[in-house]
């Protein structure tokens, strides 16, 4: 594994973990309720950070390998936001079904990984909207996430680590089908925003 990314990774969830005990600092002292979902939702991050680290630690050292099954996109989804904790709840994420197949075969545990990086990724940037597709092209299922946001080359205030994408790219690298593999790719969309794809074959 990258010895700077694993750095950067490192210092990210330092930085985080002194961010919630700061507002458990707080809690602590007058409880708030908006303060204690906003301090739920750095732990529900901070975990999936950490899920995030470990998973691209084990694809370094021993390799990842994708437990493929027949899976419907359209519940998985569904599952997905249902079990989703936000600090931005005002952005709306809908699903776009109009081309949706009804059974692709993945990997749900680690493709969700992906899509739960993706999709934090693309509410750092969205302004009121995020939408989430999924649909069947040459022989492959993509996942998609656009946002609306101002689109890529946004300089950030604290920028990213990068350990979203290089988890995506591990997860796709997973997805392996008669010596094709899965790729991910992000750009900017045509009408604005950016828009993130996850192509398994």
């Amino acid at each position: 594994m990258d010895a700077q990314l694993t750095a950067l990774i490192v210092h990210d969830l330092k930085n985080a973990l002194g961010v919630l005990e700061g507002e458990l600092s707080l809690l602590k002292d007058a409880p708030d309720q908006p303060r204690a979902s906003h301090a739920h939702a750095q732990c529900v991050q901070l975990r999936e950070k950490l899920v995030g680290f470990l998973t691209l630690y084990k694809e370094a050292e021993q390799g990842l390998l994708a437990r493929v099954e027949a899976v419907s996109p359209d519940d998985f989804l569904r599952a997905l936001l249902a079990e989703r904790i936000t600090d931005k709840p005002s952005i709306a994420i809908t699903i776009d079904d109009r081309h949706m197949p009804d059974v692709a075969f993945f990997d749900e545990h680690l493709v969700g990984l992906a899509l739960e990086a993706a999709l934090q990724n693309a509410s750092r940037f969205a302004q009121t909207h995020i939408e989430l597709g999924c649909h069947g092209e040459h022989g492959a299922v993509v996942f998609s996430i656009r946002d609306d946001g101002p689109g890529l080359g946004t300089k950030e205030t604290i920028p990213s680590t990068g350990l979203g994408m290089a988890l995506c790219q591990a997860v796709a690298r997973a997805h392996q089908n008669e010596g094709r593999q899965g790729t991910v790719s992000l750009a900017n969309h045509p009408d604005g925003g950016a828009l993130f794809r996850l192509t398994l074959p």
